[in-house]
């Protein structure tokens, strides 16, 4: 297996303190070197390129050497993805002719990074959930960025530890990612690499030691004495009532906003709910319709708004913050998250943190709390896992031994 790295020649120098820049590549047990024809001060080299003048030096030209050191790493990969494409077993000394020769290497599109990403998506539409989809765009994205940012040209041969620790300090570092979605991109991007080693485009499995862990989120819900405020609270807008009610449903049923927002007269029967749910391509999911859920559906009955008045995603999560305000369900809140080690927290009204995500979050703490089977709860609120639903028994433990505490001290 190839590796290769830039490095300086401390055994020479130049009047002007340059020290030339060689490349090191390392078959298996061997090591050959070659010069590169560039030279820079020691003081200036960091992780294989030239960083900017900081001091008044006289100018020697930084960028220009790091676009030609990007320009041989470029090629170096080229010739990988050659050798990969068309099935060549790459030695030494095929490497190297390849390496000095000066003609142009076609690098087979078969094989780059990321349209063989692009594919692992198209290949996953016919089987995965739309959010699914969009949540892998999303990290293909951001690694496009990261690549763009530090000048990358990303192989499968050059995600290793070292781009794992890079990406990892850059995360964190410079866009401040919580460590719960640092988890998430890393899951897609071994899910990712896992499918092209299968695929036969991937043979460097130093992503399989990947690691990043996720810390138990704050689980932001209404206790039932808020949900009945804001349930009964009179608004003098239609607006706000109207996404009152939505939120509500949510908090009664236990959908989620995506599948409320689909909602049709069609999915009515009688006493129950019946829909395809879209996260878990449930089909014929039914939903025993509450006292107060029926309450809402009523109230819209034979109106254009009927069977739910619906809004944007956005503006929703405006104005139901606007709701719990005027409910007064406003006393402090603090939540908690991790940003690689550092634990930061942040206190504001509760109505605040109210979102189209807690609705479903509220039906769960409140009927565990009620007193309904946690069986039951999977079933209605359509749980595949039991970890999710374990999440939710630690915060009605946490609540009953509070009460607990309150009543016998």
């Amino acid at each position: 297996m190839l590796k290769y790295n830039f490095e300086l020649r401390k055994d020479k120098i130049s009047q002007d303190g340059l020290m030339p820049i060689r490349i090191l590549f390392r078959f298996n047990n061997s090591v050959l070197k070659r010069n590169t024809g560039l030279s820079c001060k020691p003081q200036d080299w960091q992780n294989n390129r030239v960083k900017a003048n900081l001091k008044r030096d006289l100018y020697y030209g930084y960028d220009e050497l790091n676009e030609k050191l990007q320009q041989i790493e470029t090629r170096i990969q080229d010739i990988s993805l050659y050798f990969r494409a068309n099935k060549i077993e790459p030695s030494k000394d095929l490497f190297i002719e390849k390496f000095d020769s000066i003609e142009k290497i076609e690098a087979s599109d078969e094989l780059d990074f990321f349209k063989c990403f692009s594919e692992y998506i198209d290949k996953g539409k016919l089987t995965k959930t739309p959010n699914t989809i969009k949540g892998q765009i999303t990290v293909k994205n951001f690694l496009e960025f990261f690549c763009k940012e530090h000048l990358i040209t990303l192989t499968f041969d050059k995600v290793d530890d070292n781009f794992f620790e890079k990406l990892r300090d850059y995360s964190f570092q410079v866009k401040e990612m919580k460590q719960n979605y640092f988890a998430k991109v890393i899951k897609v991007l071994k899910s990712f690499l896992n499918w092209a080693t299968e695929k036969g485009y991937n043979t460097v499995r130093d992503f399989e030691k990947f690691k990043a862990s996720e810390h138990d989120i704050d689980i932001i819900y209404l206790s039932f004495e808020e949900l009945m405020k804001l349930y009964e609270k009179d608004f003098d807008s239609d607006r706000l009532s109207q996404v009152r009610d939505f939120y509500c449903m949510g908090c009664f049923t236990g959908l989620r906003f995506s599948d409320l927002a689909k909602l049709h007269l069609a999915n009515i029967s009688n006493d129950h709910l019946i829909l395809s749910i879209q996260k878990t391509k449930t089909q014929n999911h039914a939903i025993k319709l509450n006292k107060y859920a029926k309450a809402i559906l009523e109230k819209y009955k034979g109106t254009i708004y009927e069977p739910l008045p619906v809004i944007s995603a956005q503006k929703f999560n405006e104005y139901i913050k606007d709701c719990c305000e005027l409910a007064e369900i406003t006393q402090p809140f603090t939540i908690h998250w991790f940003v690689g080690n550092r634990k930061n927290t942040l206190t504001q009204p509760k109505c605040k943190f109210i979102t189209s995500h807690t609705a479903r979050k509220t039906f769960i703490t409140n009927s565990l709390l009620l007193g309904m089977e946690p069986k039951a709860i999977k079933k209605i609120a359509n749980i595949k896992k039991d970890a999710v639903l374990d999440k939710y028994m630690k915060v009605t433990e946490a609540f009953t031994d509070e009460q607990m505490n309150k009543a016998w001290g």
